[in-house]
């Protein structure tokens, strides 16, 4: 074995601190970095009917969504229903849930819409109702408008379009 001068000594010093100091800044490297804010949205939904080609209504809901989030919205009434084991309450109106997520340049989307609604103005005791509803799964473009779902009413001559409008606003 061979005894190390004081130049050699010196050189495996220098060696052994450059080594350390590469697996330091490696280690710097693998530091978990702060997590990056969520993006903020606003989400425009505009629920469009028309009958015959004529849009006949518009209604609006705004959310405002981090990234990655859920949203429900309900707007509508609680009616009574007689049934032989009493009164009984129904929802009525629109219900829509979302589910957003922020994927490469594009808003992930899940929707879930169901509008519930009286088939016939008069009033009786057990009335005659509507439902329509549509499950999707869509990628829309931020700040663009984009018609995710249409359904045709059956039982009428109404369509129905869910239109999304996510906006970036953080």
């Amino acid at each position: 074995m061979r005894k190390l001068t004081g130049k050699s000594l010196i050189a495996v010093s220098v060696l052994a601190l450059a080594v350390a100091a590469v697996a330091g800044a490696q280690e710097a490297e693998k530091a978990p970095k702060p997590p990056k804010p969520a993006s903020v949205y606003r989400v425009d939904f505009a629920i469009h009917e028309s009958e015959n080609g004529q849009r006949v209504n518009t209604r609006s809901y705004t959310q405002l969504m981090e990234e990655d989030s859920f949203s429900r919205v309900r707007a509508g009434a609680r009616v009574p229903i007689t049934t032989g084991q009493g009164m009984q309450y129904m929802d009525v109106g629109v219900r829509l849930d979302c589910k957003l997520a922020e994927r490469e340049g594009s808003l992930q989307m899940e929707l879930t819409l169901e509008i519930t609604s009286f088939a016939r103005e008069e009033a009786q005791a057990n009335p005659l109702l509507r439902n329509i509803g549509s499950e999707v799964r869509t990628a829309v473009l931020p700040g663009k408008p984009t018609v995710v779902t249409s359904i045709d009413d059956t039982a009428s001559k109404r369509r129905y379009e869910l239109e999304v409008t996510a906006t970036k606003i953080k």
